[in-house]
């Protein structure tokens, strides 16, 4: 293991995201958003070699209200939004596998049961991950989405606001 590497390798994922933060601050409000401070968060899961594993260090990562985290991981940058059962649709479910093909969506309660895992479900039907959510107890679902940088990460949390505005999925 390069120590320096990895030093560099998190200031970077920590500076990329306090970054993104300040510049969503100055622009979300307008949008009727709330952007919340970077914290450090403990006990996230990140998927590897097939199996969602435990974080037992931090990653950083803020909320945009509602509904809305926004982080880095070792793996990848995220966003993850809460949806209501009830407000999910198959068009809302196909659209974001579409337009975010490096997306999980999991129940809230048992997050570690994936309903859509692109990584071992490559491109199944929404009307499949609809009937997976539909046959759920779960009432709110996460829909996250992996990028391989900040700046895509920034255009994705862009999009995912106008679809979610689209699809009526925020408590605005």
């Amino acid at each position: 293991m390069n120590v320096r590497e990895v030093h560099e390798f998190l200031n970077e994922m920590w500076e990329s995201i306090f970054r993104l933060n300040e510049e969503l601050k100055a622009e979300l409000p307008e949008k009727g958003f709330k952007v919340e401070d970077v914290e450090e968060v403990f006990g996230a899961y990140i998927f590897l070699d097939g199996e969602w594993r435990l974080m037992k260090y931090p990653h950083p990562a803020f909320e945009i209200k509602p509904q809305i985290e926004v982080g880095a991981t070792p793996e990848a940058y995220y966003f993850v939004v809460a949806v209501p059962k009830e407000r999910i649709s198959e068009n809302f479910v196909g659209l974001f596998v579409e337009l975010f093909p490096r997306s999980f969506i999991y129940g809230a309660e048992d997050f570690l049961s994936d309903v859509y895992n692109w990584r071992r479900d490559g491109r199944i039907s929404p009307s499949e991950i609809m009937a997976r959510i539909e046959k759920s107890d779960e009432k709110i679902f996460q829909f996250e989405a992996n990028f391989e940088s900040v700046e895509t990460l920034r255009e994705g949390i862009e999009r995912l606001i106008d679809i979610g505005k689209r699809f009526e999925i925020f408590d605005l």
